[in-house]
């Protein structure tokens, strides 16, 4: 039994996401699932029950201003960042999701593997499979989503699982990484919980939590 911890908030609006998810990821028998929005559980002994973690809340707050500005706050405290880290460090499994990755620096890009900070406004596109092989991405092939395309800088030793065209050039929509002893899979899909409706992106979702849970999608 893979024990799954999907951590939900209204940052990013994920909270809608999180409830899709932990839905479809209970359809599994294989898998028990913690669907929570309290932060704290990553400072908890608890947490080590766990054995892979669904992120999606993310690291920094977006405030906008009336003058059109923005500033970005953490929204995770020192010690739950600090939680999250060793979790995975000790050999358990991330799986971000979408906003994780938007405006993050230092530890947390460390963590993800990429960042993100602008993206043109959502559309229609496809999804290419980058790797089929992977256990991740076995049995899908590629498809449509509406979403947004992250313009995402990263660490050239990720693992692109999957791109998406835009202005003849290709973005990353999900690879893998790993991070200390642990394994980490991140996707920058996921802007509405309409995204988690489609059949090849849960297929991604579940498999993926697999492979960050043990290394294998079965």
């Amino acid at each position: 039994m893979t024990n799954v911890l999907v951590l939900s908030g209204s940052n990013h609006g994920f909270a809608e996401s999180a409830a899709v998810i932990g839905a479809f990821l209970g359809d599994d028998p294989r898998m028990n699932i913690t669907l929570t929005d309290d932060k704290d559980i990553l400072t908890a002994a608890s947490l080590s029950e766990q054995d892979v973690c669904v992120f999606g809340t993310g690291f920094t707050r977006t405030e906008r201003h009336a003058d059109g500005s923005a500033t970005h706050h953490s929204d995770l405290t020192a010690d739950q960042e600090e939680g999250l880290l060793q979790f995975v460090a000790g050999g358990k499994g991330l799986v971000g999701v979408h906003g994780t990755a938007w405006w993050i620096g230092g530890r947390a890009v460390d963590l993800i593997g990429g960042h993100a900070n602008w993206h043109p406004p959502g559309l229609t596109f496809t999804v290419n499979v980058e790797d089929s092989a992977h256990p991740i991405m076995q049995g899908i092939e590629d498809f449509e989503v509406e979403d947004e395309i992250y313009m995402t800088a990263y660490d050239p030793a990720i693992h692109i699982l999957a791109s998406a065209q835009w202005h003849e050039k290709a973005h990353p929509m999900a690879w893998v990484k790993a991070y200390d002893r642990g394994r980490v899979f991140y996707t920058t899909l996921g802007h509405t919980s309409d995204t988690f409706k489609r059949p090849a992106m849960r297929q991604m979702l579940r498999q993926g939590v697999r492979w960050a849970a043990n290394g294998a999608a079965d």
